[in-house]
């Protein structure tokens, strides 16, 4: 499958997480609206057999001038160790201490690690690395290396977008007031700065037959249950490029969220795990039903698994929710970028 990178503009606030799953829906939605409930119908049951495409989450970019800089999750590696600290606050004090500290070296040796230390904890809260750093880290995956071109200031996350707390009223319907059960409350909503905005990644033979249009009509719907007031707007654009051409490796950093389906390494795996319980996108058939999901367990983007045996693809259409004489499906495949592992990368 050919692999296209779609970057959306927003034109709106955000009020949600563009997560692999959220963007699933919106594209079945589309499908549905667009030729009907049976060809979509028919799509879904192509994921039993071979996905007809596969997708990552969303993930910023920002533009420099006329040229896009693309981001991406920090991949999830093995933590240093306080040997691994000693010996970079090492290296650190080296190149800083000055002439009158050589007498010494004591404590400047420990006001470095110390430093460090703090600077570790600052580097591990980092989302989002540079495409450049996220091809670095594909030939080698250890930590320390990595660590070491932050402090020498080789990437930094961006700061794009910014956030805020929208007062709101809830109205009480039978009063047709803000007063008795009426209410104020707050919504987190998430503003993007000038020349930012987010991109996901699909692969897929299909990109005319029908994603095209559908993305095209979401670039004019929105996504989410907040699209019609005006929120989760964007406009979109097709690259018939992506960032990732075809690869090999005895292992993958997914860019979407999966849940396994097949057996795994876990013993060699570095990952994180989300619990999700969200909703049923309540239309028409739904109403006034149950519309909350069951709970699944899935891998977070970032996270690097070592599979048992090679395959096209990994994941599933998880079953969540019997409703309205329907089966809701958890969108949960992996978009894998294949590395190679070596023994002392893993856990």
């Amino acid at each position: 499958m050919k692999e296209y990178l779609i970057r959306l503009t927003p034109r709106s606030s955000f009020q949600i997480a563009l997560h692999s799953d959220t963007l699933f829906g919106a594209i079945c939605w589309g499908i549905r609206t667009l030729f009907g409930v049976a060809r979509l119908l028919d799509i879904l049951a192509e994921f039993e057999t071979s996905p007809p495409f596969i997708h990552s989450s969303a993930f910023p970019w920002k533009k420099v001038g006329k040229d896009f800089h693309y981001f991406l999750p920090r991949p999830h590696l093995q933590p240093l160790t306080i040997d691994d600290l000693k010996a970079i606050a090492m290296e650190r004090a080296q190149k800083q201490r000055s002439p009158r500290l050589k007498k010494r070296p004591y404590h400047s040796d420990k006001l470095s690690l110390l430093t460090t230390s703090g600077d570790y904890k600052l580097f591990k809260k980092i989302s989002w690395i540079p495409l450049t750093e996220f091809r670095l880290l594909m030939k080698d995956m250890a930590e320390a290396n990595h660590f070491r071109r932050y402090l020498d200031n080789k990437f930094a996350e961006p700061n794009f977008n910014q956030s805020g707390a929208v007062q709101k009223n809830s109205i009480d319907r039978l009063a047709n007031s803000t007063t008795g059960s009426g209410n104020t409350f707050y919504q987190k909503e998430i503003a993007f700065r000038q020349d930012h905005g987010l991109y996901f990644l699909i692969r897929t033979d299909a990109i005319e037959d029908y994603l095209t249009p559908v993305l095209r009509f979401l670039q004019d719907s929105g996504i989410g249950p907040d699209a019609r007031t005006g929120k989760n707007w964007f406009s979109v654009e097709i690259e018939g490029s992506g960032l990732f051409p075809e690869q090999d490796g005895n292992a993958f950093i997914s860019l979407s969220r999966y849940i396994a389906n097949e057996p795994l390494i876990v013993a060699k795996s570095i990952y994180k795990l989300a619990f999700i319980r969200s909703k049923v996108e309540s239309r028409e058939e739904f109403a006034g039903q149950d519309v909350w999901k069951d709970q699944v367990t899935c891998f977070t983007p970032g996270s690097v698994i070592v599979p048992q045996d090679k395959k096209d693809y990994y994941g599933q259409l998880a079953p969540v929710k019997e409703i309205a004489d329907a089966t809701i499906r958890q969108y949960g495949y992996a978009y894998p970028v294949w590395i190679d592992m070596e023994e002392t990368d893993a856990i």
